[in-house]
């Protein structure tokens, strides 16, 4: 019994280590990174992209960790996830047939796909319970997704629609993180 909560702890602590790790090494604070963000810039058909990528890993990502979330306050939260980042989802496809914007991927949407796979993959393998792991994943997604918005998404922006769409979706996300933030300091 005793070796099987060891090894149950120590896989959740290599897990959240692995993603603490992981979302760092994805996170646009290095200067090369940040100059990357600002140098490209997007056309509206690639920012609808980008926000698709990011509301889609967040449903995503929610939906796997939630079987393996035991604290109520982070299931709560994993489920606003899924049920906010589906609404914005929604909204900003709506607005892109009305604008008869096509999705265009970039290395922006990209690299956040590829961040959302990691997530997944390590939740996925993961048989120990993912509140810490799953929290400290949401806070690191939110803070890039926040930047991305700030340094790329609304200075490359065109339309005035997709503009105010990108403030409110900025609003919600840095809501995210903040709450993603408290939790993160209460989970063990």
């Amino acid at each position: 019994m005793k070796s099987v909560t060891i090894s149950k702890i120590l896989g959740l602590t290599m897990l959240s280590a692995t993603m603490g790790l992981t979302a760092c090494q994805n996170m646009p604070m290095g200067s090369q990174n940040h100059s990357k963000m600002t140098q490209q810039n997007l056309t509206d058909g690639q920012v609808i992209k980008v926000v698709s990528t990011a509301n889609n890993g967040e449903i995503i990502q929610a939906n796997v960790a939630l079987p393996k979330l035991q604290s109520p306050q982070v299931r709560n939260y994993a489920q606003m996830m899924i049920n906010e980042h589906s609404m914005n989802e929604q909204k900003g496809q709506a607005l892109a047939k009305r604008l008869g914007v096509v999705p265009q991927v970039s290395m922006t949407s990209n690299d956040l796909q590829k961040d959302s796979n990691t997530i997944v993959n390590q939740l996925n393998q993961s048989m120990a319970p993912a509140d810490r792991a799953y929290m400290m994943s949401q806070v690191a997604v939110h803070r890039k997704v926040l930047a991305s918005i700030d340094q790329q998404l609304l200075p490359s922006a065109s339309n005035a629609e997709l503009k105010a769409m990108l403030q409110q979706t900025r609003n919600a996300v840095a809501v995210h993180l903040q709450m993603a933030e408290q939790l993160l300091s209460t989970v063990r």
